[in-house]
């Protein structure tokens, strides 16, 4: 078994005392490993050999990362795509028609069970997240999972802790993380230029007629699919559903799962992922102290349960705020910022928005009883720093596939993942319950306050 060179110094710690709802996720969990009875331990992979991979979810973002490894693989031929999965068949052969010589599976279960198989990349429904990651770093296997890492807080600090005490290497899915963006703005950070951060503020909003994760290839209901369907229309719905409630198949659940509490947290979890992460590399990498969520299910009326627009609001120990405010029904949300007491760091928004907002520049602006101070340390009233802006998906999935060959922490890393987690899904669950929630970093409990 490979042990990493390069674990964070912030790593979890062992949870055992902690989590509220741990013995009833650990439950829960046991329903995507119950196939691993042994685990079956990662091979070593020597230099020259080629990481074997398999893609779990055929969606759209699994479309989007099979294409992704067979680009890095036109590239650098250090990894093979050797096993398919998703419990659609459609989606199934469309993938198997782009890896002729890829195993499909129907069930992640029997994947796992593979023993060349060196890592997985997870596209599923959120609710699956957890306990697939968890299945696959039991049996040895590296993880590549797509945001958000975990479907609850209790779920992401289960994870983060077996990705310790396995020695295994896990990458959530937030792109940004590995361009030159965020770690030239922690950077400038660090050097003192901004005075004490003590605000952050962003946006991920859009604007869809149709009502978003509606429309599209993989949003739009196909009509002949379903569990009584035949061929390649089939779908396997109780694989499906797995740890959620058991009900009827339901098409909009199926085709649009976003929409749905059950298997989501909506637009915190789906897009706020993207924006928090970021500041936990470039700020602090904290535990938030308190979360709060608002919003509401202003504009669209299809019969989804999740906020069309939202507000994430935390407060952090290294002493700042966080707002995040996004609507699916307006693009303009609050601008990229990092507030400092001596300058403010103004950013692009670094997903969809107005165009007139893309742009891969920052502009750092003095506060202005620190203008003085400013120009004579930087020559000027306006510093500018270029190369910070969108530079795709493919360098995350590069620096995944290098991490598991030399065994460092990828660039959002469990660490990371399960703080952002914390975040995101108690901004949901202050949303839906009308209250405040409290994290005790030190024991590692949700904690709610009257």
């Amino acid at each position: 078994m490979l042990l990493p060179e390069d674990v964070s110094p912030n790593s979890a710690a062992d949870s055992s005392s902690g989590c509220i709802s741990r013995r009833s996720f650990l439950k829960t969990a046991t329903v995507g490993a119950q196939i691993l009875a042994v685990p079956a331990w990662a091979r070593v992979l020597g230099a020259n050999d080629r990481i074997n991979v398999a893609m779990i979810g055929q969606g759209a973002r699994g479309t989007d990362l099979l294409g992704l490894v067979l680009q890095h693989r036109q590239i650098k031929a250090d990894v093979e795509v050797v096993a398919l999965c998703d419990v659609y068949q459609k989606r199934l052969n469309i993938a198997a028609r782009k890896v002729p010589g890829a195993k499909t599976y129907t069930h992640h279960q029997e994947v796992l069970a593979r023993p060349d198989i060196d890592a997985v990349f997870i596209a599923t429904p959120d609710h699956w997240h957890a306990p697939i990651t968890l299945a696959a770093l039991e049996s040895g296997k590296d993880v590549y999972v797509e945001k958000p890492m975990t479907h609850t807080a209790e779920e992401g600090l289960e994870v983060a802790r077996r990705v310790k005490e396995l020695h295994r290497v896990l990458q959530v899915g937030v792109q940004g993380l590995s361009w030159q963006r965020w770690h030239k703005i922690r950077d400038i950070i660090q050097s003192g230029m901004i005075g004490q951060v003590v605000a952050v503020q962003g946006t991920y909003s859009r604007n869809a007629p149709v009502g978003d994760w509606n429309s599209g290839e993989f949003w739009s209901i196909d009509p002949a699919a379903g569990p009584d369907a035949q061929g390649e229309e089939h779908i396997d719905w109780k694989q499906w559903l797995g740890p959620a409630p058991q009900i009827p198949f339901d098409a909009d659940r199926f085709f649009r799962f976003r929409k749905y509490w059950d298997y989501s947290g909506g637009i915190a979890t789906d897009l706020h992922y993207h924006v928090v992460a970021p500041f936990h590399v470039a700020v602090a990498n904290d535990f938030p102290t308190r979360v709060a969520g608002m919003g509401g299910l202003w504009v669209y009326n299809d019969g989804r349960q999740v906020p069309d627009t939202f507000l994430t609001a935390a407060d952090y120990p290294s002493k700042f705020s966080m707002m995040i405010q996004s609507s699916q029904v307006n693009e303009n949300g609050p601008t990229m910022m990092i507030r400092g007491t001596k300058a403010t760091i103004h950013l692009s928004d670094e997903w969809e928005g107005p165009p007139t907002r893309q742009y891969d520049y920052a502009d750092i602006v003095p506060e202005s009883s620190y203008v003085e101070e400013f120009v004579k340390k930087n020559g000027d009233q306006l510093v500018r720093v270029d190369g910070v802006g969108n530079e795709g998906d493919l360098k995350h999935i590069d620096n995944f596939l290098d991490c598991v060959r030399s065994r460092n922490q990828p660039n959002c890393n469990a660490d990371i993942g399960q703080k952002v987690t914390i975040a995101t899904d108690l901004s949901v669950r202050s949303y839906r319950n009308g209250k405040v929630y409290y994290f005790d970093a030190e024991q590692e409990k949700v904690l709610e306050k009257s």
